[in-house]
């Protein structure tokens, strides 16, 4: 491998085969004026995304290098984003691109390199993404500005974890130097974004660059948040972690931990502190009801109409999975494109929902908001 290696791209996967071939792709297309090189570290896959990575190996020796474990060390807890780090990569820069992700813009390394040659005050750089559902279909953006600029740390802080897309992310590889106690906590790449932003902030570019895969098999958020105690679990250390941050920087950004902290508020219990307004709201629709997103929100919300005995008319959500079945309420699932036909009524369960229905213009039907419902989080 090159010593003058200027970027060092860490490729995180757990039985990706599906989807680690296109993250790969993406990486060896970049277009740079240096030397980069890809570590791709698989946490012991049972699927054939070993057999694939060592292919690799062979097939670009000067390229790609490979961390292949014997044990699972997510399930310890170990933090091997941060050993790689330390350890294994050579790069001045950390580019980062999980095995479900990818990127979409040959040019992403030069401009994050260039932006932060040019911006010393700056450890980290991050750029414009968007989701898309396990089949590649986009159905929604991480833009937090429309142009170019430094992301305060407060703002990093409030944004939570979905504040921007982890493909996006290019760091200067000295940050993890020194770590402090917040870091330490559980490893997760919101800790990771502000530790990029406590110096001068996150240097954001507005160009879309980034994909994070929604709902991919293996994946955290497929694995984690249907399952409601190891979610309580995950948000008791995020909590954790912000608690830790505020004790670590001295209180400076305290306002904006507290109000963060609000997050982890559980949706039932925001609905609850509205609900005769919610109960008025509901009982008010006139004609049919559908509920549009089947998210944390929308699950919860789905939760409190069954709760308080009332009934909707089916739901749906953007990923357009399990067309025809039944979630836990007994409602059935619909395909967006029959509510958008056949609703009277949407019932928004997030404000991005909210924002996309009424960006369609859909005359005579009422789309009810229920982001001011359950504003944190």
């Amino acid at each position: 491998m090159d010593e003058n290696c200027q970027v060092s791209i860490i490729c995180i996967t757990y039985n990706q085969i599906a989807y680690l071939p296109k993250a790969v792709e993406s990486m060896l297309s970049q277009k740079t004026d240096f030397e980069y090189e890809i570590i791709i570290h698989d946490d012991d896959s049972t699927d054939g995304t070993r057999k694939y990575i060592e292919e690799l190996i062979l097939e670009y020796p000067d390229k790609i290098r490979a961390v292949l474990e014997d044990e699972n060390q997510y399930s310890k807890g170990t933090d091997f984003f941060a050993y790689m780090i330390r350890n294994v990569a050579k790069g001045k820069y950390i580019a980062t691109c999980e095995g479900d992700d990818y990127w979409i813009d040959d040019n992403k390394l030069q401009l994050q390199y260039e932006a932060l040659e040019k911006h010393p005050e700056c450890d980290m750089c991050a750029c414009w993404g968007c989701t898309v559902t396990e089949d590649g279909k986009e159905v929604s953006q991480i833009r937090p500005i429309e142009h170019d600029g430094v992301l305060p740390v407060e703002d990093v802080i409030l944004g939570g974890g979905q504040y921007l897309v982890t493909a996006s992310l290019f760091l200067r590889k000295k940050i993890y130097d020194n770590m402090l106690l917040f870091e330490k906590v559980i490893p997760l790449d919101y800790a990771q974004q502000i530790k990029g932003a406590l110096r001068g902030g996150i240097y954001y570019i507005d160009r879309k660059m980034a994909v994070y895969r929604r709902y991919s098999k293996g994946s955290w958020t497929n694995e984690v948040l249907k399952d409601n105690i190891r979610l309580s679990k995950q948000w008791d250390k995020e909590k954790q972690i912000l608690e830790t941050l505020d004790v670590d920087t001295d209180y400076k950004y305290h306002s904006a931990i507290v109000e963060r902290l609000k997050a982890y508020v559980p949706f039932e219990t925001q609905l609850e502190d509205n609900k005769k307004e919610v109960i008025s709201l509901l009982r008010e629709v006139d004609g049919s009801c559908y509920l549009w997103g089947l998210g944390r929100r929308g699950k919860s919300l789905e939760h409190f109409i069954d709760m308080v005995g009332l009934d909707i008319d089916g739901v749906c959500d953007a990923i357009n999975q399990n067309i025809g079945e039944k979630t836990e309420y007994g409602n059935c699932i619909f395909s967006t494109d029959y509510v958008l036909e056949n609703a009277d009524n949407i019932i928004a369960s997030t404000q991005f929902a909210y924002d996309d229905l009424m960006k369609l213009n859909l005359e005579h039907k009422t789309i009810l908001n229920f982001q001011q419902y359950m504003p944190y989080g």
